[in-house]
């Protein structure tokens, strides 16, 4: 069979629309806009009122995800944050859920031992199991989102500062031969909805540039070039922000030093605090503490010991996760004094040898490929993506990711029970989704001073605020 090119993205938020099963992909323009293809399924409306909450509990046990997809999930972000994140020389920030939606929904579309291979990597044991847990774990954070809303207005609190969004879409040339099955079940499994686009135009690159920084809040608005004999664009994107708990009083933010890995040294501003009844735990080199978000979200924070460096605790998945994910019960309570450099800072990475790495490799080699679901053209794919932005400042902390998949056709002693987390030298984060034990966000910081200033975080996150 004749290989023919094609390009596909993929990103993660939460734009939900309506679905009709079994739907050919006609094109429909919609106000003008896209020509819309299929519209993706949505969540079933509830209407319960805030203090229902036996019903809302009820509703969101029925959208669990199932301890082993949860375990699938937490092996995958360690083990692919461990291989994204070593060996960088800079600061680093990576969304494991992002590029998990985005494999996933590629992977719906494989066959053979190119789907055996990302089930295994995404640890899963079949399709139909995939899919499910996915739209699981979609509809929890649609539903977690209206009952924090709902019980706000019941109880005449102030409404959450949180968010947490998944959103997906498929961008469709007339020159693909589709499938029309898989792209029902990417609106029922996965929320997508299908467009129609001319890659030949520059026009779809900015359309789906303009989509991304909708989903994400303006954090991200890439220039795309797109190749013109591209015939797929599937994106998924992750947009965040959590108000800290307790957040940072600004009269208490100070210029220090922050000792860089090579010796030298910066003034940078900090978020200073003093948690007389916080929690931390002491590791092999390294001190970890966190701080919790709204969302039941927090944010963890990995301090080396001074002989240590960050370097060493990414060099494998195992290691990372015992670092950063240690059981809970074994954290000590005690006093926490916090000192945290304020940051924003972007990457853009080429995971393509990552995914080879953990056994991806297939779906790269134009002659083993299988994506016969998606369409009975050769397709294989040829480049990974990712762009994430994270920053914090006194109020919170706000991040956001897009993946883009391109593919061608063819017990201490009482003086003890305190920790100093004096961020004043790099160190690690994670930012992890607690009540579905998902890690959104992996990252290094070891230069907080660099690409943009404090006073440009703080004004950003105001501007999400307001």
């Amino acid at each position: 069979m004749k290989l023919r090119r094609i390009g596909i993205l993929f990103l993660c938020a939460g734009i939900l629309s309506g679905c009709k099963d079994g739907m050919a992909l006609e094109p429909e323009k919609k106000g003008g806009e896209e020509a819309v293809l299929m519209e993706a399924s949505q969540p079933e409306p509830v209407s319960y009122e805030g203090d229902e909450v036996s019903r809302w509990r009820a509703l969101l046990e029925e959208n669990e995800i199932s301890e082993s997809f949860q375990t699938g999930l937490a092996r995958f972000a360690f083990d692919s944050g461990s291989a994204v994140l070593r060996g960088q020389s800079g600061n680093g920030v990576y969304s494991p859920l992002s590029l998990y939606y985005a494999l996933a929904i590629a992977g719906y579309g494989a066959e053979g031992e190119t789907e055996q291979a990302v089930l295994t990597a995404l640890g899963v044991e079949s399709r139909e199991k995939l899919g499910e847990q996915c739209e699981k774990l979609y509809r929890w954070y649609v539903y977690d989102e209206a009952y924090g809303k709902a019980r706000a207005e019941a109880y005449g609190e102030e409404v959450p500062d949180s968010a947490l969004k998944l959103s997906n879409s498929l961008w469709v040339s007339d020159q693909l031969k589709p499938e029309s099955e898989y792209f029902n079940d990417a609106a029922e499994r996965f929320y997508a909805s299908s467009y129609q686009a001319d890659f030949r135009s520059p026009e779809t690159g900015k359309r789906i540039g303009n989509w991304i920084r909708e989903q994400t809040e303006g954090v991200l608005s890439p220039e795309l070039s797109l190749d013109p004999e591209t015939l797929l664009a599937i994106v998924n994107t992750l947009y965040f922000y959590g108000g800290w708990t307790t957040p940072f009083r600004e009269k208490n933010t100070k210029d220090d030093l922050f000792f860089l890995e090579d010796g030298s040294e910066i003034t940078v501003p900090f978020l200073n605090r003093t948690e007389e009844l916080g929690s931390f735990y002491r590791g092999d080199g390294f001190t970890a503490a966190a701080l919790n978000t709204n969302h039941s979200c927090r944010m963890v924070f990995l301090l080396p010991d001074e002989e240590r460096n960050a370097e060493e605790f990414l060099k494998d998945g195992n290691l990372l996760r015992e670092a950063l994910d240690s059981p809970q019960e074994e954290w000590t309570a005690g006093e926490v004094v916090w000192k945290i450099p304020k940051f924003s800072f972007g990457s853009s990475m080429r995971l393509k040898e990552t995914l080879a790495s953990l056994g991806m490799e297939r779906m790269f080699d134009p002659a083993l490929a299988e994506f016969g679901r998606i369409s009975q053209d050769g397709l294989y794919v040829s480049d990974v993506i990712q762009e994430s932005r994270l920053g914090i400042d006194e109020e919170g902390v706000e991040g956001a990711a897009y993946t883009m998949l391109m593919l061608l056709g063819a017990g201490l002693p009482q003086e003890q029970l305190r920790a100093e987390m004096i961020l004043n030298r790099p160190f690690l984060f994670g930012i992890q989704d607690q009540a579905n034990d998902i890690w959104l966000f992996l990252g290094v910081c070891r230069d907080p001073s660099s690409e943009e200033t404090a006073e440009l975080v703080a004004s950003e996150i105001s501007r999400k605020k307001n």
